[in-house]
């Protein structure tokens, strides 16, 4: 009974520890000069309109919201959990009301572009 109790420890601990590098992983990739830049810029309202967004800014932000949609993709299959999301990034609702208009702009496109953030963010 204590090897299997032991055994089932081992699991457990293993999915934490490849849950929690799967999210700094994310982490780690929107600390990025690049995504920090264009985090920074649409905090400060910088960015402007969304049909007038440059090339670059589009990609940027497009990025940024890609990696925000993989978390809330890891916290709906319960590879990671909800209050390590919120530890790890705790200013990601802030963020996603500044990026609504730009998500908004591109579901004119793609009606379920970042569902998975959106879900992600009413869940917060």
């Amino acid at each position: 009974m204590a090897a299997l109790v032991f055994a089932a420890r081992q699991v457990k601990e293993a999915k934490d520890s490849r849950a929690m590098t799967a999210l700094l992983a994310v982490h780690k990739e929107c600390q990025s000069p690049t995504l920090n830049k264009i985090r920074r810029r649409l905090r400060n309202g910088e960015l402007g309109e969304p049909s007038q967004l440059t090339a670059e800014d589009l990609s940027d932000l497009s990025d940024l919201l890609q990696q925000f949609e993989l978390v809330g993709f890891l916290v709906e299959r319960k590879l990671v959990d909800l209050p390590d999301v919120k530890n790890v990034f705790p200013n990601l609702p802030r963020t996603y009301a500044k990026a609504w208009p730009y998500i908004e702009h591109r579901r004119e496109q793609d009606a379920d572009y970042a569902a998975k953030l959106e879900d992600l963010i009413r869940r917060y």
